[in-house]
């Protein structure tokens, strides 16, 4: 990889990880629109995680307050408004909303790499991603906040999100549809797909570290290094903007965006592009 492949690969994953267009198409896309060679999943890995380090940042109060008071069950304020939650059972929905995906990931991780890291594929799949989108500006009544999530409804997400490991399919996006199919606010479906970002980046990041480790096939670890450091910085800056949007904007931008995005793909790898 080059210096420039690096650093505009990670400011794409930094700013696309918190808006609903799939930030590990984007990764495949960018390489593929300026001819560059495919950096592979382990620089895709390492700049997922260093946007985990915004995200640990962003909800350090709820992090913190969560993991120390595990033990009395302390509330943990899950948003501005005083809204809380107790923390044992806030661990428990993370929990619940996380291992579909930790199952899903272990069993479609070969497939993934070999059938689904292509333009094309990712075109396909940013279509499907702004189908999930538009079903997530009409469904669910909105109302209800973390606090009332039940862990049933958590296992719901936990399993929309299956489809998330599959480059071109936003995780955020269909986490947040999920939240609000089941009746969620916008609000309280983005910080819940946000707190579940923290095991599923981290997760991933384990595995495939550990893999590249023993496969021993020569890893830039230089470039993936300096490209979560990069994409972390990034979005430590953009993540509050990009929450606000989230919270309170349409999804129907990123719908028009992901539609248009995926059929041009799709249709310049039909033309041979």
């Amino acid at each position: 990889m080059s210096f420039i492949q690096v650093i505009v690969l990670a400011v794409v994953q930094g700013i696309t990880e918190f808006l609903p267009i799939s930030s590990s198409g984007h990764l495949i896309l960018g390489s593929w629109l300026f001819d560059w060679p495919d950096q592979g999943i382990v620089f895709d890995t390492a700049v997922h995680v260093g946007t985990l380090a915004a995200v640990l940042v962003y909800f350090r109060r709820e992090w913190i307050q969560l993991i120390t008071g595990l033990g009395s069950n302390q509330l943990v304020e899950i948003d501005d408004s005083g809204g809380a939650i107790r923390a044992r059972r806030l661990a428990l929905l993370i929990v619940v909303g996380t291992v579909p995906l930790v199952i899903g990931g272990l069993l479609m991780k070969d497939s993934i790499e070999v059938n689904f890291r292509s333009p094309e594929a990712v075109g396909w799949l940013l279509i499907g991603t702004a189908a999930a989108l538009l079903v997530g500006e009409y469904v669910g009544s909105r109302l209800r906040n973390m606090p009332s999530l039940k862990t049933a409804d958590a296992g719901i997400i936990g399993i929309v999100q299956i489809i998330a490991v599959l480059p071109g399919v936003s995780r955020s996006g269909v986490t947040m549809v999920g939240g609000l199919a089941v009746g969620m606010t916008r609000d309280a479906a983005a910080r819940f797909s946000l707190l579940l970002a923290t095991p599923a980046i981290a997760g991933a990041g384990l595995l495939v570290a550990v893999d590249a480790i023993n496969d021993n096939d020569g890893t830039d670890w230089g470039a993936a290094a300096l490209g979560a450091v990069i994409s972390a910085i990034t979005a430590y800056f953009v993540i509050a903007g990009l929450m606000k949007l989230l919270r309170n904007g349409s999804f129907r931008p990123f719908i028009a965006y992901c539609a248009v995005a995926g059929i041009a793909v799709v249709i310049a790898r039909a033309a041979g592009a």
